[in-house]
């Protein structure tokens, strides 16, 4: 793909979900990132990814099948609550996934910000910090893999 056919505030990408494209970029102070891929039968938007930080998004191989998943470490515009989403290709659908946290031990859900999360592109895993009952204390829980996301076809 050539420079001169990227939209304004676009930058290539190759091998994402295993497509190649571009990713398109909205915002100064916080941005929202739509990542599209430009087959033969045209172009379309795969995954999004926001925040205050600019791109933490990671390809990373989280299930050893296919392609490699996209981690997109996101954040509210609103309340600032941290998160994480997983997109994931299946045969020529794109899924999102995102974690099941009903059951953190001794969670104090007091609202959005009782929870945040994040993925460890170094360490491989996934960092849940959570509010607990009766303490100040936040816990962290790490897991590795999908086991801990829902997944549901992702519409843009």
């Amino acid at each position: 793909m050539s420079k001169q056919t990227l939209p304004e505030n676009s930058v290539p990408f190759t091998g994402i979900l295993g497509y190649d494209g571009y990713v398109q970029t909205e915002g100064a102070i916080w941005q929202h990132r739509i990542y599209c891929a430009v087959t033969d039968h045209g172009t379309f938007p795969i995954a999004e990814s926001f925040g205050f930080e600019g791109p933490q998004d990671f390809s990373a191989d989280l299930d050893g099948k296919d392609w490699k998943e996209l981690t997109a470490n996101v954040q509210y515009g609103g309340d600032g609550r941290r998160d994480v989403f997983v997109y994931q290709r299946r045969g020529d659908t794109v899924w999102k996934g995102v974690l099941d946290l009903r059951d953190l031990p001794n969670h104090d859900n007091w609202g959005a910000n009782s929870v945040t999360a994040e993925y460890d592109p170094e360490k491989g895993l996934f960092r849940v910090r959570y509010a607990q009952k009766g303490t100040k204390e936040f816990a962290v829980l790490e897991t590795r893999g999908l086991g801990r996301f829902r997944f549901f076809p992702w519409k843009p």
